[in-house]
């Protein structure tokens, strides 16, 4: 039994020293992880001063945008006067690591439409994305416009058909064209109703425009930082002066302030996931602007600061060719497409001077911001690394299997021996 066993344990030792000289080893796995779907996310901006409608003519003032996007995508425009191509400044970039900012784009005078002067029309625009994090901005900004006072000429050719006698003498016809202005108006320039109607059209003519209109920039701001997007528009508030010069004091009729609007979103970028996709958070916000009205003439009592209430409109005039209504827009935030947010701030809304050639519109001071954007999108595989084999020492004779055959003839003939012995013995 002591011979079986030394046999059995000689070839299964041939076995082993065949089997580990003939096996190259196999690969190790290992996994890796890889991106499916990148990050995405758009963030815009825009602003306006002025939008203004003069005898059905529609002008734009103080224009000013921003837009960017994960691909990456930096867009900036702003303009002093829209549609006017010597106020506006554009940029545009759409590769990494570039950056645009033209010169600003401004005019001096612009006289427009016949009726009124733009003075100082200025756009601003640049983009850029440092390390693949897009920014783009605008400005738009005037520094004042001038309405002519031509559309009062209707008005002082009717009180000027009356010229020849005392107020008093025509009151009448003074009261059916002027209204509830007409003792207002005689108050603010000093007059009475023994004064003449020519001390009252020298008055209406002392009135250097019909509207003065002092104006903010409007700006609009897309960024992104490796933590945040955010998209922020701002329409600074203004003055409006309607009919200045005309109180014995240089006072206008009336000044309608107005105050900035502002409109956000801020984006917090989410982190990468696995398995679904994941919506950032998006918080819109926004600043209404306030509106105050001053009047230069005792139009309503001893009233002379009139704030305007969201929601309450205010009309001055009623009834007279000078009829005017102020009402705030307000602001609002809300749901946009593919899962962005929205923010709207709103200014002033003006109808002035009603009953002169169908008036003036006017909406002051608007902004409003949009953004989202999703997560990228993870997903973990397997990867085979194979190991290098190392290099065989030279060896004559050819296969690997010859050396297991050794070793098992080795064995035959070794047991073949033994039996023989054992025979004889």
């Amino acid at each position: 039994m002591s011979t079986v066993r030394r046999i059995t344990a000689v070839a299964l030792t041939s076995v082993v020293i065949g089997a580990f000289m003939s096996v190259v080893p196999a690969g190790a796995q290992q996994t890796e992880t890889v991106v499916t779907a990148p990050e995405a996310f758009v963030a815009s901006a825009s602003a306006r001063g002025l939008a203004l409608s003069l005898l059905g003519n529609p002008l734009t003032v103080g224009v000013s945008g921003a837009l960017i996007d994960s691909s990456p995508k930096a867009q900036g425009q702003g303009a002093g006067v829209l549609l006017s191509p010597g106020t506006v400044a554009n940029a545009l970039v759409t590769t990494a690591n570039a950056s645009q900012t033209p010169p600003p784009a401004c005019v001096l005078n612009l006289p427009l439409l016949g009726l009124l002067t733009v003075l100082t029309a200025c756009g601003q625009a640049q983009a850029a994305t440092p390390n693949g994090l897009p920014a783009a901005g605008g400005a738009g900004s005037v520094a004042a416009i001038e309405v002519g006072g031509s559309l009062l000429t209707p008005l002082i050719d009717q009180v000027g058909a009356l010229v020849g006698g005392t107020v008093q003498s025509v009151l009448t016809p003074l009261t059916n064209l002027l209204g509830s202005l007409l003792n207002p108006l005689l108050s603010g320039l000093n007059l009475n109703l023994n004064s003449t109607v020519q001390q009252l059209l020298d008055g209406l003519k002392r009135a250097t425009g019909l509207l003065s209109i002092r104006l903010g920039s409007s700006t609009s701001a897309a960024t992104t930082t490796s933590a945040k997007v955010n998209a922020t528009a701002i329409a600074q508030g203004g003055e409006i002066q309607v009919l200045p010069g005309l109180s014995a004091l240089g006072a206008p009729l009336l000044t309608i302030v107005v105050g900035d609007a502002k409109a956000s979103v801020d984006i917090t970028r989410p982190a990468a996931t696995q398995g679904g996709v994941a919506a950032a958070v998006a918080t819109p916000s926004f600043d209404a602007a306030l509106v105050r009205v001053k009047l230069g003439i005792p139009l309503l009592g001893n009233l002379t600061d009139i704030p305007i209430s969201l929601g309450a409109p205010l009309t001055l005039l009623a009834g007279t060719p000078l009829e005017s209504t102020i009402s705030i827009g307000g602001g609002s935030t809300s749901d946009g497409p593919n899962g962005t947010k929205v923010a709207v701030a709103d200014g002033v809304s003006l109808q002035l001077l009603k009953g002169l050639n169908g008036g003036i519109a006017l909406q002051l001071a608007h902004a409003e911001a949009a953004g989202g954007g999703t997560s990228a999108v993870l997903s973990v595989r397997q990867i085979n690394n194979p190991v290098p084999l190392q290099p065989e020492l030279p060896r004559t004779g050819g296969e690997a299997w010859l050396p297991m055959l050794g070793g098992l003839l080795l064995l035959v003939a070794y047991g073949t021996r033994r039996l023989v012995a054992s025979r004889r013995s």
